[in-house]
């Protein structure tokens, strides 16, 4: 309901403001406009799925205390993507992935950083990530 009055409001203003009738052509110009900015928001919880997913891990794997490589890299992408994708602070996403503090947010950020940097197929893993989570 509030978007609906925000898109007549929009359309009033649009059409004071730029000295245009309102029409069919502009209002479902705006209305497109909407409908395409309403598209589901990227939280951390849908990343660690789409990242566990990726990886074949189970979800409760990411806030394991383990340092087995492939869970660490699953861990720090579902950080660095959380930074990268949402507008959670460093605290906030490492208390949802794992208990983990800013400064372990960060340095994972850094490290998957310096990887895509480097490394063709993990560039490739994170790209393939990433286009999944804006996909759905």
């Amino acid at each position: 309901m509030r978007e609906l009055e925000g898109t007549l409001n929009n359309l009033i203003a649009h059409s004071i403001y730029c000295k245009q009738d309102i029409t069919i052509e502009l209002a479902q110009r705006l209305i497109e406009r909407v409908v395409n900015s309403s598209k589901e928001e990227i939280t951390i919880d849908k990343i660690q799925v789409t990242v566990c997913n990726y990886f074949g891990l189970s979800q409760d794997a990411l806030a394991q205390k383990t340092r087995k490589r492939e869970i660490v890299q699953a861990r720090q992408i579902a950080m660095y993507l959380g930074r990268t994708l949402t507008k959670s602070s460093l605290s906030s996403i490492g208390a949802q992935i794992g208990g983990k503090d800013h400064a372990t947010v960060l340095h994972a950020c850094n490290t998957v950083q310096d990887l895509i940097d480097i490394d063709r197929n993990f560039r490739q893993s994170v790209a393939e990530i990433t286009r999944e989570l804006k996909r759905e």
